[in-house]
């Protein structure tokens, strides 16, 4: 009895460990800026164009960094501008002529490309840190990461210190905050507050959590740790909230130790690194933060939008729900910039966005007309590409000249999202694509009034074949199925002399040409007595050549 209530003492305290930590924050993935104007010239010597033409892509090179350092980094000097561009060619990617043109002996070139972030932060933003003279950092760690507080602290430390900032001292840091540490560690203008009492430019808040799942294996304790890590950085002057990464870490294997801080100090050097240099580029950058709200929006006009803002500056989508979107665009441009070029964007659906209000900081906008409804499909289970198209096929069908669909397939997992441009009924809405998705084996799991859920159900068919006397024969019979069945379906064979057993796991109806039809030829093909077939199995024996029978 005391055995029994241990286990479930060990077991309320498993659970309560792994219990998920109760912050929602949004991880911001790393992003690669656009140019689509880059621009280069060179003088035509001797009459070779080749030669030209490479200096003016060399050229246009140097402005597509140029233009990137504006946006990250605003003014900086020629010196530095001159260290970026010596390594412009390993930043550069994707580039594309546009425009060619020559004039007066000068070949210039126009082209569109991305500079890859990482490749620009490892050259630039070592060097923007150090004109900064090594601005100082003030490191809290969330008061509810207590078991982790020190782990959190020290890795933090040392990958700023190693970047080139100063670490403020943090118990003067933590007495400031003491009153109350777990309002201070929610609260921006509050941390912002004690930055400035000790001088300190940028405020990097840290929450780590961790926990076990537990079990016992012939009588040892085995665990499987797991740990996720938030950091995010507020600029001192203005209170405002820089960045924001989520990390976690989990084990896949079962091991004797629950320590996570290996998951903990792993997590927190990436979300570090995500970071890190984007802090610099804030504080020289003239670029300034407008968030957008966009109401009446559909999920495609969201992805059109996102599209458009992006050739403006860098864009992050922070929500979207009920047709409303909010969006924070970086860039130079100002709140009454932001509001004057999206009033003049026409999606292209041909609705027009309607700019309805304006602050220093924030452009309230919705589209016009009606966003029409969305209804999303969700089928696990779809085995391969061919499947995936035929389930599209399927929607469009339903939807008709109603609605509009749109496929994402990804391990095993089709998502088709259908938009109407008016509200659907029972002939091309919902209900007309559940009985549509059980007539072609998908069996649904949840129906909302703007969602189906379900997993296309696989059919196997077993094969019964007696008479094998050789392992060869059964390996040839084997791969004789295997050729038959193709890319309809997956084959697994088990042989025990004299019989052999083939499992075919169909993705397609069994009654199909490609099914048990095929599946009997190519045994008769092959010397197979077939004695009954049923619609999920076929027994059969083989024939013996003469000189078996003699």
């Amino acid at each position: 009895m005391r055995k029994i209530f241990a286990y479930l003492l060990l077991a309320v305290c498993v659970v309560s460990l792994y219990a998920p930590p109760t912050f929602a924050l949004v991880r911001t993935e790393r992003n690669t800026y656009f140019i689509d104007d880059a621009t280069g010239s060179a003088q035509i010597k001797n009459g070779n164009k080749q030669k030209a033409r490479d200096e003016a892509r060399r050229a246009a090179y140097r402005d597509a960094i140029d233009k990137a350092m504006e946006m990250f980094a605003g003014d900086v000097e020629n010196d530095m501008r001159n260290r970026v561009f010596a390594k412009s060619q390993s930043m550069v990617k994707n580039f594309k002529v546009i425009a060619e043109s020559e004039e007066n002996g000068i070949l210039t070139i126009t082209g569109s490309c991305s500079v890859n972030e990482r490749a620009f932060d490892g050259v630039l933003g070592p060097e923007v840190i150090a004109s900064l003279g090594n601005p100082r950092i003030m490191i809290i760690v969330d008061p509810e990461s207590t078991k982790n507080a020190s782990i959190v602290f020290d890795e933090l430390q040392q990958i700023f210190e190693r970047a080139g900032y100063l670490i403020v001292d943090n118990e003067q840091a933590q007495t400031l905050l003491a009153l109350d540490p777990s309002k201070s560690f929610g609260d921006p203008a509050l941390l912002a507050g004690a930055a400035k009492t000790i001088k300190a430019d940028i405020i990097i808040v840290a929450h780590a959590a961790s926990g076990a799942a537990h079990a016992q294996r012939f009588g040892i304790n085995m665990y499987k740790p797991s740990a996720s890590v938030n950091v995010k950085a507020v600029l001192t002057k203005t209170a405002y909230q820089i960045s924001s990464t989520t990390i976690s870490r989990g084990s896949k294997n079962w091991g004797g130790s629950s320590s996570a801080a290996g998951m903990i100090r792993s997590a927190l050097r990436q979300a570090a690194e995500e970071i890190i240099y984007k802090i610099a580029y804030k504080m020289t950058s003239p670029t300034s933060t407008v968030s957008i709200q966009l109401a009446n929006a559909s999920f495609g006009d969201i992805e059109e939008f996102t599209a458009f803002l992006k050739k403006s500056g860098q864009v992050f989508e922070r929500s979207y729900s009920k047709q409303l979107a909010e969006l924070d665009l970086v860039s130079p441009k100002s709140a009454r910039n932001v509001a004057s070029l999206i009033s003049d964007y026409e999606l292209p659906s041909g609705r027009k966005i309607e700019v309805n209000g304006l602050t220093a900081q924030t452009v309230s906008a919705k589209v016009s007309g009606n966003p029409g409804t969305e209804i999303d499909v969700y089928v696990d289970n779809v085995m391969n590409e061919e499947n995936a198209n035929e389930l599209e096929r399927l929607a469009v069908m339903v939807a008709g000249r109603a609605g509009k669909v749109e496929k994402s397939y990804a391990a095993n997992l089709l998502r088709l999202t259908i938009t109407y441009s008016s509200n659907p009924d029972d002939n091309n809405g919902i209900p007309a694509l559940e009985r549509s998705l059980r007539n072609n084996r998908v069996r649904i799991n949840e129906v909302t009034q703007n969602s189906i859920r379900g997993w296309r159900q696989s059919t196997i068919v077993t094969l019964y074949i007696d008479n094998i006397t050789k392992e060869s024969q059964a390996n040839n019979l084997t791969k004789e199925i295997i050729a038959s069945v193709g890319n309809a379906g997956k084959v697994e064979s088990s042989y025990s002399k004299p019989v052999l057993n083939i499992t075919v796991t169909y993705d397609i109806d069994p009654k199909d040409s490609r099914g048990i039809k095929a599946l009997e030829t190519t045994l008769k093909d092959n010397k197979i007595r077939i004695d009954s077939t049923t619609e999920d199995s076929i027994r059969g024996w083989r024939i013996p050549g003469l000189l078996e029978i003699f």
